[in-house]
């Protein structure tokens, strides 16, 4: 089961995040997981922010 404390420990993110992804997924579980992956797989693969100039 996907919790709120899940998502905020497993993506380092805001109990405001976490309850948005939740709320998006209209209490579907399966959907959720996926949603949770996809964000995942997200932040591994995208760069840091880096200042130029």
């Amino acid at each position: 089961m996907v919790t709120k404390q899940f998502i905020k420990q497993n993506l380092g993110c805001s109990d405001i995040y976490a309850q948005k992804l939740i709320n998006y997924a209209h209490g579907d579980e399966k959907v959720l997981y996926e949603l949770f992956i996809q964000k995942l797989n997200e932040r591994l693969t995208r760069q840091a922010i880096c200042e130029v100039g």
